[in-house]
């Protein structure tokens, strides 16, 4: 693995991101990226990946067996109740 690979940006801010990078990281033509300023500067992702690595933040707050999907419903049936 490379540690750095240098590119170029263009007078229209368009940097092209090497295939080989492309594809190790799931990127292909039209693929939405999500960009995030970093202390260390700018950190590009496959949207796939942020909505994993959300994934995988929010796991931790979720208790085995429940669903926070019936909890919602439930919650939202008894404001609709009392309205």
């Amino acid at each position: 693995m490379d540690l750095a690979i240098r590119g170029r940006v263009s007078t229209t801010g368009r940097v092209v991101l090497p295939a080989d990078l492309r594809k190790e990281f799931g990127i292909e033509d039209g693929s939405v990226v999500i960009f995030t300023r970093t202390e260390h500067g700018i950190e590009v992702k496959s949207l796939k990946e942020a909505i994993r690595q959300a994934q995988q933040i929010c796991k931790k707050y979720i208790t085995p067996g429940e669903s926070i999907v019936d909890e919602l419903i439930g919650e939202r049936r008894e404001e609709a109740a009392c309205e």
